[in-house]
C-alpha cells in the first residue's frame, strides 16, 4: 500500500460522512420546524449512523453486506416507534417515523459510494417534495381531517350531551369519546370531547355552536 491509499480512503471515508450528514440533515432541519420529536440533529446522527454502518459491512465476508444492510432497517423500526404518539385515536409522529427510516436508506445509499450518492441526492430531494409540497396539496384539497380534544363546562352534562351532539353534528363534526369530570360547583361538570372537524371546518366555528347549546358555561380547546 502506497503513501496515498491510506489519504485517498480517508478522504472518501470524510466524503461520505459529511454527504450522509448533509442530506439526513436536510430532511431533519423540515421536521425540527414544524417542532416534531425528532428533528435535525436525530435526522444527521441516523444518517450518518447509516452510513457507517455500510462502510464498516464491507469488512465482512461476500454476501454479510445485505445482511448489514437489513438489520439498520429493522432497527430503525424500534426507533421511529418511539416518536409516534397515541392519543385517543389520534396518531401523531407517523410522518417523523417514516422520515428517520427514509434517512437511514438515504445514509445507507451515500456509505455504499459510487451510484448511492446519486440515488442518496434524489432521495433527499423527493423527501423534501413529499414532506413540503404534498402537505400544502392536503391542506388545498381538505383532505385531512382534524381531530380535537374539547373541555366543555356544562350544568348536567349527561343530560345535555345529546343537545350537543346535535349541535356540532350539524356543521361536520363527529364525537369520537367522551369524559365527564366533576367540578368544585355542584351541577357543573367539565366535559371533554374528542372531535373529528370535517374538511373546512374550524375550531372557531365549533365554539360558536357549543356555546349556543343551553347550559354550556365555556369552551376550552386542548393544544
Amino acid at each position: 500500500m502506497n503513501i496515498s491509499e491510506p489519504v485517498q480512503f480517508s478522504l472518501e471515508t470524510l466524503l461520505k460522512l459529511a454527504a450522509a450528514c448533509l442530506l439526513g440533515g436536510i430532511v431533519g432541519w423540515e421536521r425540527e420546524l414544524h417542532d416534531r420529536p425528532a428533528g435535525f440533529r436525530t435526522h444527521v446522527l441516523v444518517s450518518m449512523g447509516s452510513a457507517v454502518y455500510m462502510m464498516v459491512s464491507v469488512m465482512f465476508r461476500p454476501g454479510e453486506q445485505g445482511r448489514v444492510a437489513a438489520n439498520v432497517a429493522t432497527g430503525m423500526g424500534f426507533l421511529g416507534a418511539g416518536t409516534i404518539l397515541r392519543h385517543g385515536s389520534i396518531v401523531r409522529g407517523l410522518t417523523t417515523a417514516a422520515s428517520l427510516w427514509t434517512v437511514a436508506a438515504i445514509g445507507l445509499a451515500v456509505g455504499y459510494g459510487g451510484p448511492g450518492y446519486v440515488i442518496g441526492i434524489l432521495a433527499t430531494v423527493l423527501s423534501l417534495v413529499t414532506l413540503v409540497l404534498l402537505s400544502r396539496v392536503e391542506r388545498v384539497m381538505g383532505a385531512k381531517r382534524l381531530y380535537r380534544f374539547a373541555i366543555i363546562t356544562v350544568a348536567d352534562a349527561r343530560r345535555r350531551l345529546a343537545l350537543i351532539r346535535d349541535a356540532v353534528g350539524k356543521i361536520g363534526v363527529e364525537i369520537r369519546s367522551t369524559e365527564i369530570s366533576l367540578t368544585a360547583d355542584p351541577g357543573i361538570q367539565d366535559l371533554r370531547l374528542e372531535m373529528r372537524i370535517g374538511p373546512g371546518g374550524s375550531m372557531d366555528r365549533v365554539t360558536d355552536a357549543l356555546m349556543g347549546v343551553d347550559g354550556v358555561r365555556g369552551v376550552n380547546w386542548e393544544h
